[in-house]
C-alpha cells in the first residue's frame, strides 16, 4: 500500500488491523500503526491508546506510544499522567513517562511536579518525577535543585540531585562536581562522577584530568577516571571497579563481563542500570549494539545523542545502522531529524537515502523538503523524487 492507501486505512481502525496483522513490509506495517495512532489521538485519546499499547513492538508501537503520549500531556495532564502511570510494560511505559513528563514540565515544571507528586508513591511515580525533574534542570537547574531540596532524606532525593548533577554536568562541570560531593557513597555518587568526568574531558581535558587526578583513592576517584576513559575513547577498561548498588556487589572488567568504561559510557544513568541487568561475559562492544537494539526505540533521543558522542570506529558505525533502521519503522521524521543533529561526516549518503524513501511513503511534502537540504547529489535526490511520483 502508498501514502494513499495507508492514510485511508486511517481512518478505518479495523481496515488497519487487517494490514496490520497480514502485511508482510515491518516498515510499511509501523508506518500504518502510527498514521492510525495519530488520527485516532485527534478524536479520542483512550482509544488511540489502547490502540497503541496492543500494537507490537515489531510494528511500531514504540512510535504510536509517543505519538498518544505526546497529544494527550497538551490536551489532558491528569489524565496523561494516570495513563503512563498505570502501564505495565517496561519499554512502552518507560517512552509514555518520558514523553508525558517532559511535556508538562515544558510549559510549567513546578505545576506538573505537583501534579506528578499527587500520584501513588512507587517506582512509576519515581520514574515520572525523574523525567520531570530532568527536562526541568536543562531550563532551569537551580530551580529544579531548589525544588529536590525540599524532599525528605532518602533514596528518591539522591537519585534526584544526581539528574540535576547529570544535567548540570554538561556545562557546568565545577557545580556539577560539587553537588556530587553532597551525595553519601553509593551508586548515584558513582555513576554522576563518571558523568561529570566523561563530559568535561571533551570540553577541557586539563581541567577534567587534574580534578580527577586530585581525588583520593575510593570509588569516585576509579568512577571519574572510567568517565575520562570514555570520554577520551579508551577502548579498554585499566580498572576494575566494585560498582554500588550493581547484582551481588560483582566487580565486572572487561574481560570476564563489561568493564568501568562501559558502565560509564551513557549520557545518563540508563545505561550504567541497564548493564547491572546484564550477564557477565559481554565485551564493551557487544553491550554498545545490545543495548540499542532493546532500547533505541523505547529511549531514542538519549541513545541517539550518545551514540554521537561515542568513539569513531566499527562498533559505533554498527550502532548507528541499528539505531536509525529502528527509527525509520517506528517514524521516519524522528530519523531525519537524528540525522541533521549528525555532523556531516557522520551523515553517509546510504544512511539519508535510505530516511528519505521511508519518510517519502508516509509525508511526501516535509520529506521533499527535508531531501533538498541535505548534502546528497543533486542527481540522487533527482531520482529519489522521482521514484516516489514527486
Amino acid at each position: 500500500a502508498g501514502p494513499a492507501a495507508v492514510g485511508g486505512e486511517a481512518g478505518d481502525e479495523a481496515g488497519a488491523r487487517q494490514l496490520i496483522a497480514h502485511g508482510d513490509d515491518r516498515a510499511q506495517r509501523a508506518r500504518i500503526v502510527t498514521a492510525v495512532a495519530t488520527r485516532l489521538a485527534g478524536q479520542d485519546l483512550a482509544r488511540a491508546a489502547r490502540f497503541a499499547g496492543e500494537a507490537s513492538p515489531e510494528a511500531g508501537q514504540m512510535a504510536a506510544i509517543e505519538v498518544v503520549a505526546a497529544a494527550w500531556a497538551e490536551k489532558e495532564a491528569d489524565a496523561a499522567l494516570g495513563w503512563a502511570h498505570g502501564l505495565a510494560d517496561p519499554g512502552s511505559a518507560g517512552l509514555a513517562r518520558r514523553t508525558v513528563a517532559q511535556r508538562l514540565v515544558k510549559s510549567d515544571p513546578r505545576t506538573a511536579i505537583e501534579r506528578i507528586m499527587t500520584l501513588p508513591a512507587g517506582a512509576a511515580r519515581d520514574d515520572l518525577l525523574g523525567f520531570a525533574t530532568a527536562g526541568w534542570a536543562r531550563s532551569d537547574a537551580d530551580a529544579a535543585m531548589g525544588w529536590v531540596r525540599t524532599l525528605p532524606e532518602g533514596e528518591l532525593r539522591q537519585r534526584l540531585t544526581s539528574t540535576v548533577g547529570f544535567e548540570m554536568a554538561l556545562h557546568q562541570p565545577e557545580r556539577a562536581v560539587a553537588l556530587a560531593e553532597t551525595l553519601p557513597v553509593g551508586r548515584n555518587r558513582w555513576l554522576l562522577f563518571s558523568a561529570i568526568a566523561q563530559t568535561w574531558v571533551a570540553t577541557d581535558s586539563k581541567a577534567a584530568l587534574a580534578w580527577a587526578g586530585r581525588l583520593p583513592e575510593g570509588e569516585a576517584r576509579a568512577a571519574a577516571f572510567s568517565g575520562l576513559d570514555t570520554g577520551l575513547g579508551v577502548p579498554t577498561g585499566r580498572r576494575a571497579i566494585r560498582v554500588p548498588g550493581s547484582r551481588g556487589g560483582r566487580s565486572r572488567g572487561l574481560g570476564g563481563g563489561v568493564g568501568e568504561a562501559a558502565l560509564a559510557a551513557g549520557a545518563s544513568a540508563d545505561f550504567a542500570a541497564w548493564l547491572a541487568t546484564q550477564p557477565s561475559g559481554r565485551s564493551y562492544d557487544e553491550a554498545i549494539l545490545e543495548y540499542v537494539q532493546q532500547r533505541g526505540a523505547s529511549d531514542s533521543g538519549q541513545i541517539g545523542q550518545w551514540l554521537a558522542s561515542l568513539s569513531p570506529g566499527a562498533t559505533r558505525d554498527r550502532a548507528m545502522e541499528i539505531y536509525l533502521e529502528g527509527q525509520l519503522i517506528g517514524s521516519p521524521h524522528r530519523a531525519a531529524s537524528w540525522l541533521r543533529s549528525l555532523p556531516r561526516s557522520d551523515r553517509s549518503d546510504a544512511m539519508i537515502e535510505r530516511t528519505a524513501r521511508a519518510w517519502l511513503l508516509t509525508n511526501p511534502d516535509a520529506a521533499q523538503a527535508w531531501l533538498l537540504e541535505t548534502p546528497l547529489p543533486p542527481d540522487r535526490k533527482e531520482r529519489l523524487l522521482r521514484d516516489a511520483g514527486r
